[in-house]
């Protein structure tokens, strides 16, 4: 992987780590960029925290208002709906990175909570909750940051079991098919989420989830800036399938030295 990125010039950083059994390995993971989409999942948790509590429900009508809808990524904007349930809208968020659905979800929580969830999992990224997007700095987030956060929801450190898995099952019908451009056999489920960002001089691309292959977990986070997405997006199907392969290698190697 390190030697593809340098080949090629890439400005990627990398973190893979195995919840099973915390073995972990990273290039440049420390490495700081733009969150671009990956700000959702955090405020995924939070809904269904909400949920859990009672506070909201999957059958809640949420209202779609004007200074809702935005074009900058998903088509939830182009609906002529007024409102919609919260589950659909939070999938929408999730599988499509809808950031009307963001804005939508966004009015449902105060700033107090969200910022309690983020120093929690240690992710030093502020939201406005008026308009959905970053505040005054361009806030930065690390490979090895967002590990955190999707830690807690394999562990279920926040949510309930039953809420974790059911945020991870979202993830899995991603519309960033990894599986897909990684050339990942179908049947390995990976859970993850894509954040791009490709307005003005911003050039971002990243995505991380998590593997599921035979009994390991393995945690990935490939990022990626000021590269073209047609690149961006080569770049992380390489460095995936990398990741899957050495997994699977390992698997057999020791099951031959068992053997």
């Amino acid at each position: 992987m390190r030697n593809y990125i340098e080949k090629n010039s890439l400005n990627a950083s990398v973190y893979v780590e195995n919840f099973r059994n915390g073995a972990f390995m990273g290039i440049n993971e420390k490495a700081e960029f733009f969150p671009a989409s990956l700000n959702k999942l955090p405020v995924a948790v939070l809904i269904m925290k909400k949920v859990e509590n009672n506070e909201l429900s999957f059958d809640t009508m949420l209202e779609i208002k004007d200074i809702d809808r935005t074009d900058s990524s998903g088509e939830l904007y182009r609906t002529k709906e007024k409102e919609l349930p919260l589950k659909e809208v939070l999938e929408l968020m999730l599988k499509e990175s809808d950031n009307t659905a963001l804005r939508i979800l966004l009015r449902q929580v105060d700033l107090e909570d969200l910022q309690f969830i983020l120093d929690y999992y240690g992710l030093d990224i502020n939201i406005d909750l008026q308009k959905g997007q970053h505040e005054k700095k361009p806030d930065l987030i690390s490979p090895k940051a967002i590990s955190t956060l999707y830690s807690s929801l394999y562990f279920s450190t926040v949510l309930e079991h039953q809420n974790s898995e059911y945020l991870l099952s979202v993830m899995r019908d991603s519309e960033f098919d990894v599986n897909q451009i990684a050339g990942i056999p179908g049947k390995i489920t990976i859970s993850h989420k894509f954040g791009e960002n490709y307005y003005g001089s911003n050039r971002f691309f990243h995505d991380c989830g998590i593997m599921y292959i035979n009994e390991s977990r393995i945690f990935y986070c490939i990022m990626t800036k000021g590269i073209d997405e047609e690149r961006a997006v080569e770049a992380i199907g390489v460095i995936a399938n990398e990741i899957y392969r050495y997994v699977i290698d390992a698997k057999s190697r020791l099951e031959a030295y068992k053997g």
